[in-house]
């Protein structure tokens, strides 16, 4: 179903009418700060990430050296393999991941493909990238739309993907101490 004052070029199928939609700073400062908030938050989940990588990678070192001593074997067992989850769903966390969509010449622009990523322009020539982005600017609503469109697809990976195996990196490190630290506690009062 086509929009009323659509883009030209390979519009997809339309969620929301943004058609009657005109520029305003209130909407262009919204939308400004929904995308910044999104920007930081993503900084954020990468700052919390490296510092699960920074002290997972600390915690193995000391407990592997004390492997040998008889009376903590019981309790760096019990550490490790939390502590080795935890370093792993970190680095997931911030590992790139984006799947090329590619558009081809003609064809109705795919519901996922989003202009403004770069790992989904990146497929499209320059030339054709300046005229599509050059449709999408001749048009408040459009412009919204795009924008629209970005913050959800940035706000769907951070929720989906970075932030999802952020949770389980913290829940893997704080339960590996919690594990570590009763088995300890276990041992010193038995």
């Amino acid at each position: 179903m086509k929009k009323k004052d659509a883009i030209e070029h390979g519009e997809p199928a339309a969620y929301a009418d943004f058609a009657g939609i005109e520029g305003r700073s209130t909407a262009d400062d919204f939308l400004g700060a929904v995308g910044h908030h999104h920007v930081q938050m993503s900084a954020m989940a990468d700052v919390k990430a490296n510092i699960i990588i920074t002290a997972s990678s600390i915690v193995l070192t000391l407990a592997l050296s004390h492997f040998e001593d008889p009376g903590y074997r019981a309790t760096v067992i019990l550490l490790l393999p939390f502590v080795t989850l935890a370093l792993l769903f970190a680095i997931i966390a911030v590992l790139p991941k984006h799947k090329t969509i590619s558009w081809a010449e003609g064809a109705v622009r795919p519901s996922r493909f989003n202009i403004m990523f770069f790992g989904h322009f990146a497929s499209l020539s320059k030339e054709r990238y300046l005229r599509e982005m050059a449709q999408i600017l001749k048009h408040d609503h459009a412009i919204y739309e795009t924008m629209c469109e970005d913050i959800y697809g940035i706000g769907h990976y951070l929720d989906g993907y970075k932030y999802r195996y952020l949770r389980w990196s913290y829940l893997c490190f704080l339960l590996g101490f919690l594990l570590a630290g009763l088995s300890s506690a276990v041992r010193l009062f038995l």
